[in-house]
């Protein structure tokens, strides 16, 4: 049965139905606002990521685990919870002189904000190493601003170890400074294709829903 008046009642098979029907509308809708986002990313200001990378692991030989011992007097071993707590204190220490590596990357961009700063800066772990990352509009800032930051961040690594203030057990080291990078990277690309694509998505339903209510209610009136 067709429904006596689509514009203002809702019926669902109706217009499920018409939908399917007009299924390659949706998809043109949905792919021409991908397009669109995915031309918005080239006309965004390309940025350089340069990268350094932090080695981290346990010499066991500096454990002494026979005197590993729990509040219970019972032998303690360390779990991977342990071990990894460990680790962490690179990047604890690469976010302790976070304020130093800002500053002197104002320095060298006056313009550069906090907040675009905190955006632009990762640290990541992968099995032993840490990576320590930053992106900018030009290659020469942010490989300045990574190895700079780098620098500090082992001294003050250097530091705390001579001062026990990081197990005697962890081993750090600065195995790879960052190299001038020579390819920008369009970090927001596939974010702003799958947003375009989702947008044209739901702008093609509405659109083919409402021409099928107002120009049936038309036609019956």
């Amino acid at each position: 049965m067709e429904p006596n008046n689509p514009q203002d009642e809702f019926y669902p098979i109706q217009t499920i139905n018409h939908l399917l029907n007009n299924w390659w509308k949706i998809v043109l809708w949905a792919g021409i606002f991908g397009i669109l986002g995915l031309a918005f990313s080239y006309l965004k200001p390309p940025k350089y990521e340069a990268e350094a990378i932090f080695s981290s692991t346990i010499d066991y030989s500096q454990i002494n685990f026979a005197n590993l011992v729990g509040e219970r007097g019972q032998p303690l071993e360390m779990t991977q919870y342990d071990l990894d707590l460990a680790l962490s204190s690179v990047q604890r220490i690469i976010y302790q002189v976070r304020n130093n590596a800002l500053a002197y990357a104002q320095s060298l961009d006056p313009n550069l904000e906090a907040g675009t700063f905190g955006k632009n800066m990762a640290v990541e772990r992968l099995h032993d190493r840490w990576y320590l990352r930053f992106r900018h509009e030009d290659p020469q800032i942010a490989q300045s601003v990574v190895n700079y930051w780098a620098e500090i961040a082992m001294s003050q690594l250097e530091q705390e170890q001579a001062d026990n203030k990081i197990e005697p057990f962890v081993l750090s080291s600065l195995i790879a400074q960052a190299n001038l990078p020579n390819r920008p990277l369009y970090q927001n690309r596939n974010t702003l294709v799958l947003a375009g694509t989702i947008i044209g998505l739901c702008l093609g339903i509405l659109l083919i829903d409402m021409r099928y209510r107002f120009f049936t209610s038309a036609k019956q009136g």
